[in-house]
């Protein structure tokens, strides 16, 4: 088994004391690194550790060094709020929050899950379940104060053109008032494309359960991509857009 020192490991994971890494187990052959972490225990008199009560264990998928895909087991304490660690995730959620700032920033771009999947190394299970959590309104978007990367991490993987098309002076841009007016029935259309139907109706049922605002814009997002793809079945849907 490869040795590695685990302070070094700590800081490559950008983990910050009081945390530290008490454990790991390195699978060369899988590419995968399992992390156990938890907080430095109290110290009492002459240095001897205190008791600390058990608290929950969470595991969140983290962003990979490297080929290698880390995966943390972490020990929070009882009542602790692990809200502004990047190297942590929401409870229930499969990924830290950089890992999934990084997935969602993909879904912004339009990549589908499969091509997520392929870039990040990551199980489909676990990006269906973080894109369920997103539009159903128990997952936010990616956190202003989660890192980039880790440190000596791989870089950032291409992200391939969703979108391929140019934007059209026909549909009006991402940030015009006239998509959330829609989105939010505050704009009603004729609409004779049945897909476009079919996609207004799940984004709104899918909006009455979303607050976040960054996934709000993901939805919003996500119709504008439509409208740029089908621009040429959509002549008589834009026409009203552009009227308001």
């Amino acid at each position: 088994m490869i040795s590695i020192d685990k302070a070094l490991l700590r800081q490559l994971l950008l983990i910050e004391r009081p945390w530290e890494v008490r454990e790991y187990r390195l699978d060369v052959r899988r590419r995968r690194c399992d992390v156990w972490v938890s907080q430095e225990p109290e110290r009492g008199w002459f240095g001897r550790a205190k008791a600390a009560p058990a608290g929950d264990m969470a595991v969140w998928q983290h962003l990979a060094i490297g080929p290698v895909r880390f995966h943390l087991h972490v020990t929070l304490p009882l009542g602790f709020e692990s809200k502004g660690f990047g190297w942590m995730g929401e409870t229930g959620m499969p990924f830290t929050r950089a890992l999934a700032a990084r997935v969602f920033a993909l879904f912004g771009e339009g990549v589908s899950l499969q091509s997520v999947c392929t870039l990040l190394d990551l199980s489909l299970q676990d990006v269906w379940r973080y894109r369920y959590a997103l539009d159903t309104g128990r997952a936010g978007g990616g956190e202003p104060d989660a890192p980039a990367r880790p440190a000596a991490a791989a870089p950032a993987p291409a992200v391939p053109s969703a979108d391929p098309a140019p934007a059209s002076a026909l549909v009006p841009d991402v940030t015009d008032p006239v998509w959330l007016r829609l989105l939010d029935g505050d704009m009603s259309l004729d609409i004779k494309v049945l897909s476009l139907k079919l996609m207004l109706t799940r984004l709104r049922s899918q909006l009455d359960l979303i607050h976040d605002e960054e996934v709000r814009m993901l939805k919003l997002k996500e119709l504008h991509r439509y409208f740029v793809k089908n621009e040429r079945v959509l002549t008589h849907e834009l026409d009203q857009l552009r009227l308001g």
